[in-house]
């Protein structure tokens, strides 16, 4: 099942693992990594904070889509985190500075991420996996759940 920030979050999630879907936005790409897991990892509740209207937001709307994504982040099993080679990603950043060190917290940054040696530093001080393509992080992603 996959939720976004128009879905009301569940209360009681014990029946099932939840993976959230954090990192860079690639909705403009066809074939995107976050259709990738939510398609083999489907069985299990997914957070995506994929909102396609995020630049036209306006203040309301724009604070219930960040503390949807806060309260996701929190319910979340695991939390996939996918820095993009050619992306920004500043929100991403903060979401790994919150998580590096919680341990449901699984790193994609491939060396072109251009703060990528940042990124790569703070995951080794706080042990926290990761890995320079998704292939390597799936892995790790079915063996956590």
């Amino acid at each position: 099942m996959i939720l976004t920030s128009n879905d009301i979050l569940p209360i009681n999630k014990r029946n099932q693992r939840s993976i959230f879907l954090a990192g860079s936005m690639d909705h403009k790409q066809e074939g995107s990594w976050r259709d990738e897991i939510s398609t083999e990892f489907g069985m299990y509740s997914i957070f995506d904070p994929t909102n396609n209207n995020h630049d036209h937001l306006n203040t309301e709307e724009m604070k219930r889509h960040i503390e949807w994504e806060l309260d996701a982040l929190q319910l979340s099993d695991m939390i996939l985190l996918n820095f993009l080679p050619n992306a920004l990603s500043p929100i991403s950043l903060v979401e790994l500075g919150l998580y590096v060190n919680s341990k449901k917290l699984i790193v994609i940054c491939p060396k072109e991420f251009y703060k990528s040696s940042y990124v790569h530093t703070l995951c080794e001080k706080y042990n926290t996996p990761i890995f320079n393509n998704i292939k390597e992080a799936k892995t790790l992603l079915k063996n956590s759940l």
